[in-house]
């Protein structure tokens, strides 16, 4: 095991080590400036297109890195003073029967869909970008992203496109706002400029500029350089969001009609600078969470879906795992879940080729027992070097009081460092300290993540710790007291005597070992072994191993242990399971996933699956169902067993890419509880929406005593219709 002092002295020691850069020198394009209207129908019949050059010459990433793109692909770039367009043509002969797109969900799948993108690194410093993705079916996909594989495909920005499919294969245009970019205040920058391809039939990547295939095309070191572009300069930016909700909600036997107004001003006060303004903010629109079952003794992470919090969210994000993070959106306006109200706050970020700043600050109201908050976010990451950077973070919650409770405010700080010495070789770390004042919480945490990916594989190794008294009222902490240690290793071999439907072997195994903090005892560990990981041609995989597991009870750790509220005896335990993994081709109108694994499970025995099945006869049709079955046996004093099941089907209906409709419905066993997530949505014109959202939840509970619970088992029903219009100022 490496010691966390250990491990930070090996992340200081790569930070001496200078950079080494991509051989190849990178492609240049011309751009074009233009005065005549282009109509963004996906066509590019207009004359204009047909006097630009096009941008040819696309090489494999998957499956012979470097080879000559099998398919040939055209792209044209021209701009005028209001947008960037991109015209392109993906040559195909099967036209229509050979393009695949499962569904037509915005940001949708990279590994199930045809596609087309463009990444942009507009402040030239192959740290930060941009992508901007389209399917033949005209389906959006946005991200931004920083070094590379930091991504965050929540964004969602003001952009058109419309596309073709002809027999020849399928066009696509694109006109993307100049308001959407952020640039420097400066004449003439550089900037880089890739284009990427997704050929879903033989599950190939093409890429305009060459990047090693274990990367992402978001690595901008290996893009080409834009020349002739001249974006306008700074001007007055601001896009109002208003919106309008009416809210019907019936808790229990008790209804109520609320209608409510609100929303978010955008201020671009330069092209790099941008301040966020929100009132009576509503989240009305959000994805539901996809519920689970924990067998674990950590708690579950859930990811942040709500769209205000997610613009910006790399900069905040520190690049951590689920077990710890300084600041985590998810704790503003949500309890347990559940939405809390948020009065109004203000977001403010400022982005340049050599830092970054930013800034959050919101309040939220009270609501039942948890008290009126405000919550207070600062960032600054300078860049060092062309492959490093260092940062800082500040959070602050101050809960205010209750006539019971005292006010108690929270506060973390946190130094944070990057570094990518060689091309393949990067080091994350940080080291926070947090102050509470009136309750417990003060407390240190580190993390460092060392990790070497190249197209030979993945070699990493997580160390992470988290003393008893470390608070983070404005983060995520799974669980306190703790030494979190993670080696990895995967290997992607593509040795000759493969059978030629296999494309990759990969071998590998994943390890996590935890211990005591206070006293470096240890409370648990695994290590999942996969010899035989095997990625086909088509995309599909499958994967046998082996789990072996160590857990060490403590009498205090058995009594908050309760697997499907079964009671587990102290002691020590070593179990090995096996368990096997399969995927079929996802882009496929039907496909199945498949995981699942069997064996002892401290004294008795565990056998759990999770299976996946889709059936998308069209793209505007799509079925998906969830179903996880979890069946423990023989377990504690008692030899007592239980079975969960958790089903989760949602249909997807779609009359184009900007009119869809889903319906989501989850069933959980063992909590005895049903929900319906229904929502029609209608994008009337970028990012400006009409909602109609339907959420039920139902608690299937026999016993009357229960069941009269007013905080656990209250049936809910809410209707909201919502519209929110996106307009520039």
């Amino acid at each position: 095991m490496i010691r966390p002092r250990l491990a930070l002295s090996l992340l200081l020691s790569t930070m001496l080590v200078g950079p080494l850069h991509a051989d190849d020198p990178p492609g240049t394009v011309t751009i074009a400036s233009i005065t005549d209207r282009i109509e963004v129908d996906g066509a590019l019949n207009e004359p204009i297109w047909q006097t630009i050059s096009p941008i040819t010459g696309f090489r494999q990433v998957e499956p012979e890195s470097g080879a000559p793109a099998g398919l040939a692909t055209e792209v044209r770039l021209a701009h005028d003073d209001r947008f960037l367009y991109v015209g392109a043509i993906m040559h195909d002969t099967t036209g229509a029967d050979g393009v695949r797109v499962p569904d037509l969900r915005r940001d949708f799948s990279w590994g199930a869909n045809d596609l087309f993108g463009i990444v942009l690194d507009s402040f030239g410093d192959a740290r930060t970008a941009v992508s901007f993705q389209v399917t033949p079916e005209g389906t959006l996909r946005d991200l931004q992203v920083a070094n590379g594989d930091e991504i965050n495909i929540e964004w969602n920005a003001v952009w058109t496109a419309r596309t073709r499919v002809t027999d020849a294969g399928w066009t696509a245009e694109l006109a993307i706002p100049w308001a959407t970019l952020r640039y420097p205040d400066r004449e003439a920058p550089t900037w880089r400029v890739n284009f990427v391809r997704r050929v879903r039939r033989t599950n190939e990547i093409h890429s305009w500029q060459p990047y090693p295939r274990a990367l992402t095309p978001y690595y901008t070191e290996y893009a080409g350089t834009l020349d002739g572009l001249r974006p306008p300069p700074p001007s007055r930016n601001v896009l109002a969001q208003p919106y309008l909700t009416v809210q019907r909600d019936q808790v229990g036997g008790e209804e109520e009609i609320t209608p409510d107004i609100g929303g978010e001003l955008k201020w671009a006060i330069t092209p790099s600078t941008v301040l966020d303004l929100t009132v009576n903010t509503d989240f009305a629109q959000a994805d539901a969470d996809r519920q689970v079952i924990d067998l674990s003794r950590f708690s579950v992470f859930f990811p942040e879906r709500r769209a205000f919090f997610l613009e910006n969210a790399e900069l905040f994000d520190m690049g951590t795992t689920f077990v710890m993070l300084p600041f985590f959106s998810r704790r503003i306006g949500l309890s347990g879940g559940q939405p809390i109200p948020i009065d109004g706050g203000a977001r403010f970020v400022s982005r340049t080729a050599t830092r970054s700043a930013g800034g959050l600050a919101m309040r939220q109201q009270r609501q039942g027992p948890s008290p009126a908050a405000w919550f207070g976010v600062g960032r600054y990451v300078q860049n060092v070097g062309s492959r490093g950077r260092l940062g800082g973070l500040v959070t602050l919650r101050q809960n205010e009081a209750l006539s019971d409770q005292e006010a108690v405010t929270n506060a973390t700080f946190t130094v944070d460092g990057y570094v990518r010495p060689t091309d393949s070789f990067e080091t994350t770390w940080f080291v926070s300290r947090s102050e509470t004042s009136g309750a417990p919480g003060n407390g240190w945490s580190g993390y460092a993540w060392l990790r070497n990916n190249a197209d030979w594989g993945y070699l990493g190794h997580v160390q992470g710790l988290i003393t008893d008294g470390y608070r983070a009222d404005v983060g995520f902490v799974s669980r306190p007291d703790l030494i979190v240690t993670s080696p990895a290793v995967s290997l992607d071999l593509r040795p000759d005597w493969l059978p030629s439907a296999v494309r990759s072997w990969r071998p590998g195994f994943t390890a996590f070992l935890f211990h005591e903090y206070s006293t470096r005892r240890f409370q648990e560990g695994s290590v999942s072994i996969r010899p035989l990981w095997l990625e086909l041609n088509s995309g599909a995989e499958v994967s046998p191993f082996v789990r072996v597991a160590w857990q060490r009870l403590t009498e205090a750790e058995a009594q908050g242990f309760r697997p499907l509220g079964l009671e587990i005896a102290p002691g020590d335990y070593t179990f090995t399971q096996a368990g096997f993994y399969l995927a079929t081709d996802q882009s496929r109108k039907y496909a199945a996933t498949f995981e699942g694994r069997a064996g002892p499970y401290f004294d008795g025995s565990l056998a759990t699956f999770q299976a996946t099945t889709q059936v998308a006869p069209s793209p505007r049709v799509a079925l998906r169902v969830d179903y996880t079955f979890n069946q423990i046996r023989s377990v504690g004093p008692d030899e007592a067993g239980a079975t969960s099941h958790l089903l989760g089907p949602e249909l997807r209906l779609a009359l184009n890419p900007r009119v869809q409709a889903s319906a989501f419905y989850q069933y959980k066993t063992f909590a005895e509880q049903g929900a319906w997530n229904v929502r029609f949505a209608w994008e009337f014109s970028p990012l400006s929406f009409v909602y109609l959202v339907f959420n039920d939840r139902r608690f299937y509970v026999d016993d009357l005593e229960r069941r009269d619970d007013p905080f656990r088992f209250q049936d809910e029903q809410q209707v909201i219709f919502k519209v929110s219009y996106l307009r520039q100022l």
